[in-house]
């Protein structure tokens, strides 16, 4: 069991009791902004160029550890973008890039989307960051719920139902014949690690050409951890279109009011690129923005690499102005499935349409706000404030 799933084990097992569960949950967001400026330093970066690219190269030092990965998305942001990787300012630019995560919480990738090289401290500050999303997802979601959400196998047992697809969790409760079963039906199949995230360590497996027999293949997985086993999925050719690879989806935001109960603020739809089979932003899917109201699509697509998209570049099918089928459908779906989860104010559902109708991909407990602002270039920050004062919070 790695450090990750060790946390979210604990967590799991937090007291019931109210008062306690609430004090650790507050100590949690507590511990959100410990890696970030104080108001005083962010004011004193603002206004001194040099005393900002001080404090950053101090804070690096100081907290290698935890900017370690911030820094290594950055630099695979500015290898990978045509815009960005041939600038003569390179040095000035990663500053300000790691000075958003510490004195605002954005991730490089949010920088680069949300176009913020160009906005002033206000209009940075009008968007929600990778550290607002997470204070506002634990406001309103109970930490002990969302551990079962955020373990993709547990996720998979509780929203089964949802999924219109044999799963198969093979975990260290998993049993051989129900192993054998699954890939005798499915001889190819999806195979995921339960505790990843951005459509990483997702692939494709034939269990004629893993190069062992049924026995070794299984005996082999469990020694490397969890993992969900999934049926393929045949999306409608109204997706499809897009990109055949990949399996392309629709992000749907649920959030429950205690007037209006369940509302869908925010949505979103990804796409791949030619040959790839996950969608996701982060492993160089494309995000288009959808009208949360209509299913019509109304924004071009962007990558988190800051390349823009009017139509899809492989297929050359255009974004803007198209519609996602049966939307009401999908909108109905994830309202009444979100209203049934106790405990859990927020959520977000990753969405399939196929031939059968909208099948769930997975659920997210506290998904990021990258996708909606990055199609806008729009800051959330003062929707999703008054989305919070109409909400029930945990702590």
């Amino acid at each position: 069991m790695g450090k990750a799933e060790l946390c979210n084990f604990i967590r799991s097992k937090y007291p019931k009791a109210f008062g306690i569960r609430k004090r650790l949950q507050q100590l949690k967001v507590q511990r959100l902004r410990r890696y970030m400026l104080t108001a005083d330093e962010v004011l004193a970066c603002e206004k001194d160029p040099a005393e900002k690219k001080r404090m950053v190269e101090a804070c690096c030092a100081k907290w290698e550890g935890p900017m370690r990965p911030i820094i290594e998305e950055m630099e695979d942001i500015l290898k990978h973008s045509t815009l960005l990787c041939d600038r003569s300012d390179l040095d000035e630019l990663r500053t300000d890039i790691l000075y958003c995560r510490l004195a605002f919480g954005f991730l490089p990738s949010e920088y680069v989307g949300f176009g913020l090289e160009q906005c002033s401290k206000e209009e940075r500050e009008s968007f929600v960051s990778d550290i607002d999303t997470f204070e506002f997802g634990y406001s309103v979601n109970d930490i002990t719920v969302l551990q079962s959400i955020v373990n993709k196998g547990q996720s998979a047992q509780l929203f089964s139902q949802y999924f219109g697809r044999d799963i198969f969790w093979a975990n260290a409760k998993a049993s051989y014949e129900d192993f054998r079963s699954f890939v005798t039906k499915h001889p190819r199949f999806v195979k995921k690690k339960t505790n990843s995230a951005m459509g990483k360590n997702i692939e494709v497996v034939e269990i004629d050409k893993v190069g062992k027999n049924e026995r070794e293949y299984f005996d082999e997985l469990l020694t490397k951890g969890s993992f969900l086993l999934e049926e393929i999925i045949v999306q409608h050719e109204e997706m499809a279109r897009y990109n055949s690879s990949s399996v392309n989806t629709i992000r749907c935001m649920t959030m429950k009011t205690k007037d209006n109960g369940v509302v869908v603020p925010f949505t979103f739809m990804r796409t791949g690129r030619e040959g790839s089979f996950v969608d996701n932003g982060g492993s160089g899917g494309i995000l288009i923005g959808v009208d949360e109201k209509t299913g019509m699509i109304n924004t071009d697509g962007y990558d988190e690499y800051m390349h823009h998209y009017p139509e899809h570049p492989d297929t050359h099918v255009p974004f803007c102005g198209n519609q996602v089928p049966a939307w009401e459908e999908m909108l109905e779906f994830c309202k009444k499935a979100a209203e049934k989860v106790e405990g859990m104010g927020y959520l977000s559902w990753d969405m399939a349409y196929t031939d059968k109708g909208w099948v769930v991909i997975e659920v997210n407990g506290i998904g990021q706000m990258i996708g909606p602002q990055t199609v806008t270039k729009k800051g959330n920050k003062e929707k999703l404030t008054k989305l919070l004062a109409q909400m029930e919070k945990v702590i």
